[in-house]
């Protein structure tokens, strides 16, 4: 009996160390895009988890995936954001987890405010890798997730979701602890699928109505374009670019872009919605931290 308690003893000992020994591919900088963690956290207003790639005609250098990620997250959200956009070798919602848990575990101090944003599949996964990682609470400082065109869900579905975190689908301009998303419907472009009772907020008013946004509430876009061989055209920031409205019916944000092919891949529009929406999506995350900030202010308060 007592041999066999040394043996379970020594097994208990083993596994202990093999899992303290384990190393995580995010140990190592080159595993991100950007790691932000040199920055003191009292100087982040909030942190940005950031998951995505760049059109494929736009190329797949670290250079490219380096710019296209800045532009998306350093370059629209500027000074005092704290950014994480690690590497993401395959489209596998277990990595994004793994990525998103040592962020939390290793970066994020408990109950600092961050924000998630990606788009288009990267969105489907990092909303699946949001479902296996614990610690995604408006208490623990989650603010929002900026998730367009993922796949289309409902409110009800989304509440389902993330149900024993108590988040839920955005319904305006201010609540925190949300997902944000909207179904890109871009110049009347063909459509695979229409989902009349798909959730979408627009990102112009933050409304979940159809009221049409004009493009003078699009604050501005902000382009990557690597094809630019003068370094200092490869960012553009466009004000007013575009206006839009839900469309209830098919279950789309229609978007009415200009017709100019200097922000396009092949003529479409492609993972280009944050671009489209920076101005308003960095607005907006400032705006949902500030009043996450003041209810905990208030709580404490009480």
């Amino acid at each position: 009996m007592k041999r066999f308690f040394y043996l379970l003893t020594a097994a208990s000992l083993l596994l202990t160390v093999t899992a303290c020994s384990s190393i995580s591919p995010y140990d190592y900088g080159s595993n991100w895009l950007i790691r932000e963690n040199d920055i003191p956290q009292f100087y982040s207003s909030f942190d940005l988890f950031y998951i995505g790639k760049a059109p494929a005609g736009y190329g797949n250098t670290h250079e490219i995936q380096f710019n296209w990620t800045k532009t998306h997250t350093n370059d629209i959200f500027g000074r005092g954001v704290r950014v994480f956009a690690p590497v993401i070798p395959d489209s596998n919602a277990e990595t994004v987890a793994a990525a998103l848990k040592y962020y939390l575990n290793k970066y994020h101090k408990p109950g600092h405010p961050f924000i998630l944003l990606a788009e288009g599949s990267a969105a489907d996964l990092l909303y699946a890798a949001m479902q296996k990682t614990d610690g995604i609470t408006a208490k623990n400082g989650f603010v929002a997730a900026y998730l367009p065109d993922m796949k289309p869900k409902t409110a009800e579905q989304i509440a389902e979701d993330f149900h024993w975190d108590a988040l839920k689908a955005a319904t305006g301009a201010g609540d925190y602890g949300v997902i944000v998303t909207w179904r890109s419907w871009i110049n009347n472009e063909k459509m695979d699928t229409v989902s009349p009772d798909a959730y979408n907020i627009n990102p112009l008013n933050w409304n979940l109505d159809k009221t049409p946004a004009v493009p003078s509430q699009n604050i501005k876009a902000v382009f990557y374009m690597p094809e630019h061989k003068n370094l200092f055209w490869r960012k553009v920031e466009v004000k007013n670019f575009c206006g839009a409205a839900i469309d209830p019916e098919k279950g789309v944000l229609a978007i009415s872009c200009p017709p100019s092919l200097l922000h396009t891949d092949n003529g479409k529009y492609l993972n280009n919605c944050i671009s489209i929406f920076a101005g308003n999506i960095e607005e907006n995350a400032k705006k949902r931290t500030e009043n996450l900030i003041k209810y905990r202010e208030w709580q404490g308060v009480k």
